[in-house]
């Protein structure tokens, strides 16, 4: 446990949470996962998988399953992934996301989720929202430079 707790202790997404409750998480073995290389973590066109994963060590890529060869993005360690899923249930996943050698992560699902309280599901509904305007903030950002 300790080894997730200090994999945990690295990721600034964490910060806000209590000693209490990243053991809590830690102590929560079905959250984490290990993923091989080439394996997929995220497919895209899912509705049924809704979970959001956070990678705590290893790096992945984005793509579409239309253009496999094209890659959107890099993930690093402390990337998150599937919050759009993981917020509004049922929606569709709009990218695959590929483990891009040995990935372990933490995979919060809505089950797993309710067994923690409601101040920690306030806390991490609160660092998920902050990140998604950020993506919106750097996407606008973006978009303007390409409009000139």
């Amino acid at each position: 446990m300790s080894t997730i707790l200090d994999m945990m202790e690295a990721i600034p997404f964490f910060e806000p949470f209590s000693g209490q409750e990243k053991r809590l998480m830690a102590e929560r073995g079905h959250c984490f996962e290990l993923f091989k290389d080439g394996e997929v973590i995220i497919q895209e066109g899912d509705t049924r998988d809704s979970a959001l994963f956070i990678l705590l060590s290893g790096s992945a890529f984005v793509r579409k399953d239309d253009h496999p060869e094209h890659i959107i993005a890099y993930l690093e360690t402390g990337s998150i992934i599937g919050e759009a899923a993981f917020l509004v249930g049922g929606r569709r996943r709009m990218a695959s996301v590929v483990a891009d050698g040995l990935v372990n992560v933490f995979k919060l699902d809505r089950e797993a989720l309710a067994e923690f309280d409601c101040p920690f599901q306030l806390k991490l509904t609160q660092q998920l929202v902050v990140i998604i305007v950020e993506r919106l903030e750097k996407m606008n950002e973006a978009l303007a430079e390409l409009m000139g």
